[in-house]
């Protein structure tokens, strides 16, 4: 077998492939038929993770663009060598967001084929009160479900927004959504129709709702279809904690854009931060008896404070001078923090890789040893995910028992702190490393699929994505990201198909009817786009 990126290899930037076979008469030859390169092959190595004995093929060499075959042991593999390969794949990422849009219509103009009609836009249901009612209409839905969180929430916001803060020469304003042309990039536009639904699941005292979601999920029909009761579930410490953070990051994006917008949002997010002040006893969240959406539940809200913290000092020193006396007080916050969470970590259940990100690339005057410290720690982190890059035959940063629900998540976050590793240290060890689980995204894994839906020869086509069942079209909603192997938390369906014995990398089914490893979620989309950004970007710089 051959196992390769499928949408295209950067001019200028390292190309690999994995070949499980013994990789006699391996050669290249274009798409005229005529050989033009024989890769280079590194010996022979087992690879726990996938059962695997695979050599790597390396045909970095090649910097001309084009339609190329590679030739190993009687089989044959397409692949491209483009000046922007990522370009079109991160607007399809961003666009996937715009697909899972709720409370709206997706017109035809916009969503092609995959139009449909307005949905969930009857009142909620307070759990705590089922007497109250509230419009809390609007936002994403959250994966294959229609459920709205706001956990995973906040941190879709924190990888786009910290995306286009990073790499603002990835992004543009043509990407066929309603807001597109208002001179907004649509990154932002699409964020902002997120960030408006987030605003009315604040409560006036500040908290913040976690989620709103039916009784149960719903069976596999179309958004607007799905008439069940609607609920509103109760305030949450990482609901509130991740709002504010994420809500003082959008805060200081969007200044330049819309400056009223921006000063609600750092309203709302100071009024959320009063909250925890006042709440801090922490109650971590359950789905109560006879409800079963996904609960977000997390043992922690720590490492939420200390991302909000990061951020609401940022956004201080940004404000007028009249928010000047809170710099102590979050500063305070954040030293005492640091050395006691995570700060590499880029998911919804730790987040404290966005506070590193904060305070390494936009807080200014933070204490200089603290700032060296954490600088030297998020480096150690990375040369740990290096190290696990190194041992694994497929250049996946994921350890052999790393393959839960959603695999695909640590592998791109991993992706994520070796990029910023790069940019923070020049090193060029980082940005290699980071592009192999790019690779990984795009079919250089022991399954041979692509997780994004359109994109490769060999995309997966079936998600656990209801509007893309129940559309009655062929193709799936493009643009979407698949949770990818897991063998930890597998669902029936999976227990059923799969093996026992099947490797880690290998378990996985593309199916619609196993959400254990092949659903989507916004947060998936959104750790992909800030990989494809930088590399698109990267690209983008190096043609000129």
């Amino acid at each position: 077998m051959i196992h390769l990126n499928q949408v295209g290899y950067p001019v200028n930037l390292p190309k690999r492939a994995v070949i499980t076979g013994k990789g006699e008469h391996c050669y290249v030859m274009s798409e005229h038929g005529e050989e033009v390169f024989k890769p280079i092959l590194s010996s022979p190595r087992f690879d726990s993770a996938s059962g695997d004995t695979v050599r790597l093929a390396d045909f970095s060499e090649m910097n001309k663009p084009g339609k190329y075959f590679l030739f190993s042991d009687g089989l044959k593999k397409t692949f491209y060598i483009c000046e922007r390969p990522y370009k079109e794949l991160a607007g399809a990422l961003i666009k996937g967001m715009y697909y899972q849009r709720c409370g709206c219509a997706l017109l035809e103009k916009h969503a092609g084929v995959y139009n449909h009609a307005t949905c969930h836009t009857g009142k909620v249901k307070l759990i705590e009160d089922m007497r109250v009612e509230l419009d809390v209409t609007g936002g994403w839905h959250d994966a294959g479900d229609y459920g709205r969180y706001i956990v995973p929430a906040a941190v879709t916001l924190a990888h786009m927004l910290y995306a286009y803060e990073l790499f603002p020469q990835a992004f543009h304003d043509s990407l066929n959504i309603p807001e597109s042309g208002n001179g907004v990039p649509d990154i932002l536009n699409e964020c902002r129709y997120e960030l408006e639904w987030m605003l009315k699941m604040q409560r006036p005292d500040g908290g913040v709702y976690h989620k709103i979601a039916t009784k149960v999920f719903a069976p596999f029909i179309m958004p607007e279809d799905d008439k069940e009761d609607l609920y509103l579930f109760r305030v949450t410490h990482t609901a509130t904690a991740g709002f504010s953070a994420s809500l003082a990051l959008a805060y200081r994006v969007f200044k330049p854009f819309d400056p009223d917008f921006a000063g609600e949002l750092l309203e709302a997010s100071i009024k959320a931060w009063d909250w925890l002040e006042n709440n801090s006893e922490y109650v971590p969240f359950k789905n109560p008896e006879g409800y079963s959406s996904g609960a977000y539940g997390d043992d922690s809200c720590e490492d939420e404070l200390f991302w909000a913290s990061c951020e609401l000092y940022a956004a201080m020193n940004d404000a007028d001078a009249g928010q000047k006396q809170n710099l102590e007080r979050f500063s305070e916050m954040i030293y005492n923090r640091a050395d006691t969470i995570d700060i590499s970590a880029f998911g919804w259940r730790n987040t404290g890789g966005f506070g590193s990100l904060c305070c390494l690339f936009v807080a200014k005057d933070l204490d200089n040893a603290f700032i060296d410290r954490l600088r030297e720690n998020f480096l150690d982190e990375a040369d740990e995910r290096c190290e696990i890059i190194k041992q694994s035959c497929y250049e996946t940063a994921l350890e052999e028992d790393g393959y839960v629900w959603g695999s695909i998540l640590p592998i791109l976050n991993n992706a994520i702190l070796l990029i910023c590793a790069k940019l923070l240290s020049g090193t060029l060890e980082y940005q290699n490393a980071a592009q192999s689980q790019l690779d990984y995204l795009l079919g250089m894994n022991a399954t041979g699929y692509s997780f994004v839906t359109g994109f490769g020869e060999n995309a997966f086509r079936y998600p656990h994505h209801r509007p893309s069942f129940a559309d009655c079209i062929d193709n799936p909603v493009p643009g979407l990201v698949s949770g990818g192997p897991n063998n930890k938390y597998k669902d029936a369906l999976c227990k059923k198909l799969v093996p026992m014995e099947t490797p880690p990398a290998k378990s996985y089914i593309d199916d619609t009817w196993t959400a254990s490893s092949n659903e989507n979620a916004i947060y998936w989309n959104s750790s992909a786009i800030f990989v494809a950004a930088y590399f698109d970007q990267l690209s983008h710089l190096i043609v000129g």
